[in-house]
């Protein structure tokens, strides 16, 4: 599941010059940051050998972050970037989420 969150943040992360709202510094750099951090995060789960929670619990929280930048930071009004942002970090929290809730504690 580490590595479907690791694209999704890479997605995040470059979503600013796919999609065309690079000009607006807040969603540019809150796709970069929230988008490099969950791929670090899932890149920690790949290499790891014990296999720990703390990553999925910390990129369910990078993808709810995601999904509020764009009302708290302001950059609502630029559609592209909104709905990337909702949208992946939907993807992020559910998928890092549903790992959390159906693996038993470790």
């Amino acid at each position: 599941m580490y590595w479907i969150t690791g694209i999704l943040g890479l997605i995040l992360a470059i979503g600013p010059y796919l999609f065309g709202y690079s000009s607006n510094v807040a969603a540019l750099w809150t796709s970069i940051l929230i988008g490099g951090a969950t791929f670090i995060v899932s890149l920690a789960e790949a290499l790891q050998a014990d296999r720990q929670q703390w990553e999925y619990w910390t990129a369910a929280i990078l993808g709810i972050a995601a999904i509020i930048a764009p009302f708290i930071l302001g950059f609502g009004n630029i559609s592209s970037a909104m709905w990337s942002s909702i949208a992946l970090g939907v993807l992020i929290a559910l998928f890092a989420g549903s790992k959390v809730f159906t693996t038993g504690r470790t």
